[in-house]
């Protein structure tokens, strides 16, 4: 005896295929539409980089970097160092003035501004030490400045200073935290 689907039946199946390859259909359009948000592709991508920004023919400026990506079609155009920074700041070709690592970096050329994020290390012509979480650089002001906690290894003065908040110039010389929470100073006796 042979079996007669009614037509009803193979039409509502027909349907529901139908609407599940639209609805996978769909999720797969959205997928592609969100790979090729222009804005979100690295527009220049760099490994290994060691750069040198020079002025007459002397380095102010040395970076490297495991990883550049430059996104010049995203609405604010940057450069992201997303795998860490070393930058180096030269008072003439030969003598650094200051340095800075980070776990991670993004550079907003338009603003002159730099955020550096986690690990955030700053150091100075006189050995001093600034360690933080989140540090910002605007090379307009040249100002460095966060409202993260901070801590300061001073060697002229042999102190540890533990607060909140910074502002500072560019080489760290001249810096006032905002809030201090704790210092430690180390008194010599034997002079």
């Amino acid at each position: 005896m042979k079996t007669v689907t009614p037509y009803p039946v193979k039409a509502l199946a027909a349907a529901l295929l139908l609407a599940a390859a639209a609805v996978s259909c769909k999720s797969s359009i959205e997928k592609i539409m969100e790979i090729n948000d222009i804005q979100a592709i690295p527009s220049l991508r760099v490994e290994n980089l060691n750069g040198r920004v020079t002025e007459l023919g002397g380095t102010k400026v040395r970076f490297i970097a495991p990883e550049l990506r430059q996104f010049h079609f995203a609405e604010e155009k940057h450069t992201d160092f997303p795998k860490g920074i070393e930058l180096y700041r030269y008072l003439d070709s030969v003598t650094v003035e200051s340095s800075i690592t980070a776990n991670q970096a993004v550079n907003y050329e338009a603003k002159e501004l730099w955020e550096a994020n986690g690990n955030v290390v700053v150091k100075n012509m006189q050995g001093d030490e600034l360690l933080t979480e989140k540090l910002f650089w605007n090379q307009k002001t040249k100002k460095i400045y966060t409202d993260a906690l901070v801590k300061i290894v001073d060697t002229q003065k042999g102190a540890i200073i533990y607060g909140k908040g910074l502002v500072s110039d560019e080489s760290f010389t001249d810096y006032e935290i905002q809030e201090v929470f704790d210092s430690i100073i180390y008194v010599d006796d034997k002079k």
